[in-house]
């Protein structure tokens, strides 16, 4: 049967999330102006209203239960949407405000970027956050449903909902463990067709989309092992003779720890983009503008 929204009373939402945020009734009362009876009757409603229990109770607090943490996203999106549709001159100030921002990335924005991000938002106020997520299968709906706030990718959406530009490029480089017997010092294309890889798996790989960059479909690396993130790339190598392709940044970072060769791409190719993604209808949102430019002033540098 089709809810009909007539019969919700949408003032519940609103408390929902703030217990989901706080974690216990009476923080949750007192962020609201409201009495903890007042909370603990309009959760009950709220349960009768969507069939779920919501919450466990625990010593450390409420538990969101997994209808509560899906419900949870989805309402906050949708609140925020109203807010900026109400309001859109309504003043974001990073001191005072509680929102956490969810990015769609790789692990490669985690070891770059996400410490000097959290360090920057530190110095702005103490409720800011920031939520990581893999950019799997299907990924752009995630913006579109107002489930996601930026991405990252090296291609530019199709989409015209989603807007895009390019904020930084890396460049491609090979690492094989300081004591290769094959490998010392230098790599040949030669070399690095007949050596064994570790590899990302087909669905990650569009972001290094290799065999398009070489410009050779012919070119097949020896694929000897698959791993899920880009930093365990370069864990393999290092503990191995396979050999992996990686961004040089990352392999400038977490190279020198893991004893690896960091070696030019054997062949010429050009700067790989990278892309900040993000939904046009938030554009006017100041807190959506504001977190963007904390985000471009921490990218990735030549000397970071």
């Amino acid at each position: 049967m089709k809810l009909n929204l007539r019969s919700v009373d949408l003032n519940l939402l609103p408390v929902f999330v703030a217990v989901v945020e706080a974690g216990q009734l009476s923080r949750a009362a007192d962020r609201l102006g409201m009495s903890q009876p007042a909370v603990s009757a309009a959760l009950q409603r709220l349960r009768v209203t969507v069939g779920d229990p919501l919450f466990s109770r625990t010593r450390a607090g409420l538990v969101p239960t997994t209808r509560a943490r899906e419900l949870h996203e989805q309402v906050r999106a949708g609140l925020d949407q109203l807010i900026l549709a109400l309001d859109p001159d309504r003043a974001f100030d990073p001191a005072t405000a509680e929102r956490s921002f969810r990015l769609l990335a790789v692990d490669y924005f985690e070891t770059l970027m996400l410490g000097p991000l959290m360090a920057r938002l530190r110095e702005f106020g103490p409720g800011l956050g920031v939520q990581v997520r893999p950019p799997l299968a299907g990924w752009q709906r995630l913006l579109l449903d107002g489930e996601a706030d930026f991405a990252f990718d090296t291609q530019a959406p199709e989409d015209p909902r989603l807007a895009a530009r390019v904020v930084a490029s890396e460049t491609l480089a090979v690492v094989a463990r300081a004591g290769h017997p094959a490998i010392r010092g230098r790599l040949e294309l030669a070399a690095f067709l007949e050596a064994e890889h570790v590899v990302l798996p087909a669905t990650e790989r569009h972001t290094l989309p290799l065999e398009q960059i070489l410009g050779r479909p012919d070119w097949r690396r020896r694929v000897g092992a698959q791993v899920v993130h880009y930093s365990n790339l370069l864990s393999v190598a290092s503990a191995s003779d396979l050999i992996a392709t990686v961004p040089l940044r990352l392999a400038q970072r977490l190279g020198g720890g893991l004893k690896l060769q960091v070696l030019p791409f054997p062949v010429a190719v050009p700067p790989i983009p990278i892309y900040l993604i993000w939904p046009r209808v938030l554009e006017s949102d100041r807190a959506h503008g504001w977190f963007c430019e904390q985000l471009l002033a921490c990218l990735p540098t030549d000397d970071r």
